[in-house]
């Protein structure tokens, strides 16, 4: 009896220890990419920096590659509480937020410096846009550079405007779409997942992408030529429900936010490190086609359109990012 009884007194030790050291909370994080993508690997390093933060006391389960929600529905599974932190681009929650369009404004945004005056904390551009996407139901914990945007063709080399004429090309945006009509071609608006099918099967000739995508995707198993118009900038956001962020102890979003501003710190140089080396790579897989200044000039001229379309038919925050943005120019 006195066995039976210390036995029942152990075991009750291990199930309440089990409970101490149990996650008190987790936390459902969706992609739109695969688990080896570079958005994948940001927000899984984030989340790892939280957990050891808490001592385990928030957990997190992760469905990538779009298991749970697609690209086009990430904003809003964040906002109504489907998933607690999603990874969705600035394309995307322009849907909501149109001034994100400002991004894919042809040739706005293509150096360094002109993006880091525009999007690092602090800066006039990012605080509008942080504000309004705060307001969504989400909060941006941080954002996530994605690089320069740039074109792969199945089997036609690019050079100028002209050559793009009769092209179907992926797209995943309105003024990305915009871009694409302004040169000729007719755009094609696919979910990221769906590129490599669309172009092994002919429904597209072409797609704009991010530089990571075209290796990681393995697109270059069905397209022949990157052309390197690198002619717009994508930014994804972690966006974190508010609901979730206001269930949470004072304790616990203070972690959050001092994880996210750590993170984010190194995160452009990262971006354009890895473009650089996803450059080396591909450059074995695929013919790189970089644009001469005479060229790059042509397509500025025949895509010029775009930014007074932007400016013209935007509401009073898309016009307000839009002037800031004339300032970098």
């Amino acid at each position: 009896m006195q066995f039976r009884a210390l036995a029942a007194f152990c075991a009750a030790v291990l199930v309440v220890s089990g409970q101490a050291f149990a996650a008190e909370r987790t936390l459902r994080v969706a992609t739109s990419v695969p688990h080896n993508h570079y958005l994948t690997k940001v927000i899984k390093e984030f989340a790892d920096n939280v957990s050891k933060r808490t001592n385990g006391e928030i957990a997190f389960e992760y469905y990538d590659s779009g298991s749970l929600v697609s690209d086009q529905h990430m904003d809003e599974a964040v906002a109504n509480g489907t998933i607690d932190i999603g990874i969705a681009s600035a394309s995307i929650l322009a849907g909501t937020v149109p001034a994100l369009n400002v991004f894919a404004v042809p040739f706005f945004f293509d150096t360094r410096e002109k993006l880091d005056r525009a999007v690092l904390p602090g800066a006039p551009i990012r605080t509008m846009l942080d504000n309004r996407i705060n307001e969504t139901g989400s909060r941006a914990l941080f954002w996530i550079p994605y690089g320069f945007i740039t074109m792969i063709t199945r089997d036609r080399e690019v050079h100028t405007p002209d050559d793009m004429i009769g092209l179907k090309i992926r797209t995943f945006g309105s003024t990305v779409s915009q871009f694409v009509e302004a040169v000729g071609a007719s755009p094609v608006v696919t979910s990221g997942g769906e590129q490599f099918l669309a172009l092994q099967r002919g429904i597209v000739d072409g797609g704009l992408t991010g530089w990571p995508s075209v290796a990681e995707r393995r697109l270059f198993e069905v397209s022949k030529y990157v052309i390197a118009t690198d002619h717009m900038y994508e930014t994804h956001f972690a966006l974190m429900s508010q609901k979730t962020l206001d269930d949470m102890p004072t304790e616990l979003r203070t972690i959050f936010s001092e994880e996210a501003a750590k993170l984010e710190l190194v995160l452009m140089d990262r971006i354009f490190d890895a473009t650089k080396q996803t450059r080396d790579v591909l450059s074995a897989k695929m013919q790189i086609v970089d644009l001469s200044p005479e060229e790059v000039a042509a397509w500025k001229a025949k895509t010029a359109p775009v930014a007074e379309d932007f400016y013209q038919n935007g509401n009073a925050l898309a016009r307000s990012v839009f002037e800031e943005a004339q300032k970098l120019q």
